[in-house]
């Protein structure tokens, strides 16, 4: 029997738990901003997809065989043709955290199937807009524990510029695309691929975009390529009180960027983990023009970082989320069993009964092997008293108590 296609995965109940922890954190910071949710389908038609990809996004495409439609490789361009087609009240402010697929070789930590969370905003051309996306990034980062990531910032229109000068237009977009592995393969493997298309010219560009110095300096050098880029980065830096560096050697590779790019590093080891920038004329391609800029956060990482984060600290991954297991001593109170499981719920406890009609002994098994900490035992005689026999599970304490003073230790109970 085959196992999951090559590139995806299946995600245990026990690691589907950190990932909800997770995207639950992104998505509560994302609504604190006022981001709304959108969904879209996960097939887009093949033009939608390939409309600003670019070359190196459009191979990675899952075509569906003999249709002329694939499966989504981001939630910006689905975003783009929603928004393109439907008159939304401006900024136009979404969110969506979804699957998303891109034929690529899988790799260590890289997969065909995975996760992405995104914000965008649809309708304004200030640069308010990335001062925003920023620091609700920066807020992502302070939230896993993360408070001083490295943000870098570059403008399309600046790299736009420095090709026009040097007379390189015709070969900007494999250029870019070699900037833009500088993460994956390297300086010195960049530097070499850019000779073999450059020649010389490849020392001159390099010298350029690797100056160094404070962002002020940066700006001025920017400004002789591309005054209204250089202007825009300094207005995003005047807008935020938190460290940005300018950073001339950034691209980010999809083509339909035009604007500020930006990525954000937690640390050498662990890479970018939140991306994005302005594509000021994706839009237009799907029907109706607007300015737009956005992020996505990097959920895998994220996910990863959790899962060793809580590893390292000893603690023990859950099977569960269920607080309590409402256990009926004899099959006969099965009934009030699950009335009692009612009124947790209704409280706001999870939790279950038994579906396989077992005795007390295997229904407390059940309840130790999936780690819920409390059970709930219910006999003749909490019937008649309206209670229950409330056992943490943990130090085997057992207390009888009446079902509103177990709802309030259940729930100030530290897990």
């Amino acid at each position: 029997m085959k196992l999951t296609p090559k590139g995806m995965r299946d995600f245990p109940p026990e690691d589907m738990i950190i990932r909800e922890e997770v995207i639950g954190i992104i998505k509560n910071i994302f609504k604190s901003y006022g981001y709304r949710p959108l969904d879209t389908p996960v097939m887009e038609y093949t033009d939608t997809l390939k409309a600003k990809a670019g070359e190196e996004v459009e191979r990675q495409i899952f075509m569906i065989e003999g249709k002329d439609y694939g499966l989504r490789f981001d939630l910006t361009v689905p975003m783009a043709r929603y928004a393109a087609t439907n008159d939304e009240p401006k900024p136009f402010k979404r969110y969506a955290i979804e699957k998303v697929w891109r034929k690529e070789e899988p790799q260590r930590g890289r997969f065909r199937e995975f996760y992405q969370a995104d914000v965008d905003i649809v309708g304004s051309n200030s640069m308010r807009c990335e001062a925003e996306v920023l620091s609700l990034a920066k807020d992502v980062c302070s939230a896993f524990g993360f408070n001083k990531p490295r943000i870098l910032i570059n403008n399309r229109k600046i790299l736009d510029g420095i090709a026009a000068k040097m007379g390189i237009e015709d070969k900007k977009s494999e250029v870019f695309r070699i900037l833009d592995k500088l993460d994956k393969a390297g300086e010195k493997a960049v530097a070499e691929m850019l000779t073999e298309v450059l020649g010389v010219k490849s020392k001159e560009l390099l010298k350029i975009i690797k100056s160094k110095g404070t962002n002020r300096q940066k700006l001025e050098l920017a400004s002789k390529y591309s005054e209204d880029g250089a202007r825009e980065l300094g207005e995003i830096l005047a807008l935020c009180n938190f460290d940005i560096e300018v950073d001339l050697f950034l691209v980010r590779g999809l083509g339909y960027y035009t604007g500020p790019v930006y990525e954000i590093k937690l640390s050498d080891d662990i890479g970018t983990v939140v991306a994005g920038g302005r594509y000021d004329n994706l839009l237009q391609t799907y029907g109706q023009a607007a300015p737009a800029t956005g992020i996505s956060v990097g959920i895998e990482r994220l996910v990863t970082l959790m899962s060793e984060k809580k590893k390292s600290a000893n603690v023990v991954k859950k099977k569960t989320t269920s607080q309590l297991f409402v256990a009926a001593v004899k099959p006969e109170f099965y009934k009030n069993a699950v009335e009692v499981a009612s009124e947790f719920r209704t409280a706001g406890i999870l939790c279950e009964t038994d579906l396989n009609e077992r005795n007390l002994r295997k229904q407390l098994d059940y309840v130790n092997v999936l780690g819920i900490p409390f059970a709930a035992i219910i006999g003749e005689r909490e019937i008649k008293e309206k209670s229950v026999t409330l056992k943490n599970m943990i130090s085997g304490k057992e207390e009888s108590v009446k079902i509103k003073d177990a709802i309030l230790k259940i729930a100030s109970y530290k897990y």
